[in-house]
Order: C-alpha cells, then structure tokens, then sequence
C-alpha cells in the first residue's frame, strides 16, 4: 500500500518507535509518504535517516491549497473547517491547533492526493489525527490513527468524532481500549489493539554482552524516559537514598531530558547521593541501547501526574525486556499487560519509594535477574516484535480497503 503518515514533529527522538513502524513497514514491501506538521531543527537522526519515506513539509499559510479546496470542494472545505472549530472549543490546547494547523491540512490533502496515497494514518488522537480527519474529509482517502496517552488521558475533545470517521482506530494496550470503547460508546468498528512493538532479534544480543558483576559490586541501575512528573523520577531518587541506608552498592543512571532536571538535581544533592545517581541527559537510539548493555536492572517509577497524565505501554521499557534486562515498573495504565508481577518484571504500586527500594533490592540477586531478564525476552518476543506488529497494522488496513473494494 501506498500509506501517508501524519506525525507531530519529524524527526524526534521520542518518537523512535514511530520511525521504526515506518521503517518496518517499507520493509515489508509498502512505501510510505511522511507528513509532519512540525519541524525539528538541528538533530540528525539515524534511524530517520535510514528510512526510503519522501518527507512533505507543508507551509504555515498554503494559501493556494486552500483556494484548490475552496473551488474544488467548497461544502468539504467550510464543513471541515466549521467541524474542528467548533467542536475543539472545550479545549484551548486542540482549539488553537486547530486553527494553526488547519492551513497546512489544506495543503496535505493536497498533496497526499498527488502522491496517490491509499491509506491515511496518524499517530495520536489530538492534531495528527485533526489533520487526518480534514484530509479524509476533502479527499475521501480513509484515515486511521493510533492512541497511545495524552491524546486520551488528558485531551478528548472531537475523539468521539474522530473515531466515528476512521476507518480502524488503534489503541496501543487493552486498558486504552477500554477506556476508547467508554468515550466512543455503541456502534463504530471495532477498536483494534496492536502493541507498539520493538527489535527483539536485535535487542536480545545485549544480553549475550551483559556480563554480571558479583563480589559486592555496585548493581547498576538504569531508566530511560523524559524527566516529567508522570515518570515519577522522584521516587526513583528516593528509593535509591532507602537503599544506600540498607547498605546497598549500586549506581543509578537516568537517561532523558526535560522540565524536572533542575528539580531533581537539588534533590540528589539535598539527599547526598550526587556519587550514586546520575542524570545523563538526552540520549541518541544508540546511546540509550549501549546504557542497557552496561546496565543490570532497568527501573520505570511511573506515577499518575496531577495532571492525569500517565504511561501507556512505555517503549523504552519494551526495549529493556527484549535486551534481557530484568525490571521494576509501577502497577498502572497498560503497563501489566507487558510484566507480569514476580513472573517476568517486578511491578510495584506508583509512588511507593518503600515498595520500589524493596523490589530492585531483591534484584541485587544475580539468580533472580537471570530468571526475570530471561523471561521478560521471552514476554516481549511473543506479543510485542515489531515485525508482527506491524504487519498485523497493515492486515487492518488492506483488510478495510478489501471490503470498500467489495
């Protein structure tokens, strides 16, 4: 199929896992046309690099786009734009983008139009599906998009008319399913759960590297993620200085950027653990892959933001599971559909430094972590692989274009 892809921003490093989808969907033969509404400067980005995808940025004006639409469909044009005006007005942050991006929809629709796209999809339910939604709406190329988390926990103004128009909406675990299945209500297509998936072929040769280090040696310690409140890195930081006091060696590193780095390096200094907890920063795909190499337990303290703001399935700790690595996480949002509690991961409850110093301190065993580490491969291996994953994404989309064809 020839499939047009509607992204946030292009390329960004937490958005990897969308760049491997598309890498893997070329793989198996589609090609695909990327669409960003937009740009981030400055960053070069391996795997964006590796893709075949032509890349179509459109202006924040295309006054031309919009007078193509206006004489070719007038009624499509003003009914869309009256559409994501109208009923994105409870919400200032997807009113405004609404607003903003809605030139620049004008001129994707255009242009996915010459570029003879077939299959139209987002990622996210806030502007990335706006966006496809207005395409499909002047062009009639079916749309579908994927739901991962703030585009459902905190942001669902038109979500209910997003989904009535797409052709197939995912959700990225069951719990969001759920939870998409209560906002649509009866009627619709189903709502089809494909997990974010990862290079398990790839990751599990780190485990084969990882060399374990006993006689008292410092267990090394390591989460991936922003630093915002709903990843719940102040527990972390607590739970390390609970371990230092039951005389445990270890080196916790947290790789990731964000608005909470100055908050948490006053409070690793307020507890004297700056020689045992390290934030490192953004981290490159390669980067992040050498850390769980190096790294012995990988921990994910995620909270419920005040916000509402939560985890969905978190990729970095899919990755962390298929490299072997044995891990912590918080009871909530998809997470225990990826670890099952004591059987392949340790969860514990969110915002319980206690509980979390208590798990990563049974894994200091060596035993254990072998036991988990290898069992979390095996987890990911069966229900979270990349290449099975997507094409279960594509079956969904050649599935709707058969019975349109019928």
């Amino acid at each position: 199929m020839t499939l047009g892809y509607v992204v946030s921003r292009y390329p960004l490093l937490s958005e990897t896992f969308i760049l491997r989808e598309m890498w893997e969907l070329e793989r198996q033969g589609h090609k695909v046309h990327v669409y960003p509404l937009r740009r981030v400067r400055g960053l070069r980005h391996a795997r964006a690099q590796a893709l075949r995808a032509p890349v179509w940025r459109a202006g924040w004006c295309a006054p031309g786009s919009q007078l193509h639409w206006l004489r070719r469909r007038p009624r499509a044009y003003l009914a869309a734009l009256g559409e994501a005006l109208w009923h994105n007005r409870g919400d200032a942050n997807l009113w405004l983008g609404a607003a903003a991006f809605w030139p620049k929809a004008t001129a994707i629709a255009e242009r996915m139009e010459r570029d003879r796209v077939k299959q139209i999809h987002a990622h996210y339910a806030t502007h990335p599906a706006l966006v496809a939604l207005i395409a499909h709406r002047l062009t009639g190329i079916p749309f579908s998009f994927t739901v991962h988390a703030h585009d459902l926990f905190l942001h669902r103004a038109m979500l209910g008319r997003k989904m009535a128009a797409a052709g197939q909406v995912v959700a990225i675990s069951r719990f969001n399913r759920a939870l998409l299945e209560r906002e649509r209500g009866g009627g619709g297509a189903p709502i089809a759960v494909v997990h974010c998936g990862v290079e398990c072929e790839a990751l599990a040769g780190l485990a084969a590297r990882r060399t374990e280090e006993g006689g008292g040696a410092p267990l090394r310690l390591l989460s991936v993620g922003s630093l915002q409140a709903y990843k719940g890195h102040r527990f972390l930081v607590e739970a390390c200085a609970r371990l230092r006091a039951r005389g445990q060696a270890f080196h916790c590193r947290i790789v990731g950027g964000g608005g909470l780095e100055k908050r948490l390096r006053r409070q690793i200094a307020s507890l004297g653990l700056g020689a045992m907890v390290e934030l490192a920063g953004v981290a490159t795909e390669s980067e992040v892959t050498a850390a769980m190499a190096a790294a012995d337990v990988f921990v994910l303290p995620s909270i419920v933001a005040p916000s509402g703001q939560m985890e969905g399935i978190p990729v970095a700790l899919m990755e962390a599971m298929a490299a072997g690595l044995p891990a912590v996480a918080s009871r909530l949002s998809g997470i225990p559909e990826l670890i099952a509690d004591g059987q392949d991961g340790l969860l514990v409850p969110p915002g319980d430094a206690e509980a979390l110093a208590r798990a990563v301190a049974r894994l200091a065993d060596a035993d254990e972590r072998r036991r988990l580490g290898a069992a979390a491969q095996r987890r990911v291996r069966a229900e979270f692989d990349l290449a099975a994953n997507v094409a279960q994404l594509a079956q969904l989309w050649q599935g709707a274009a058969r019975e349109a064809a019928a």
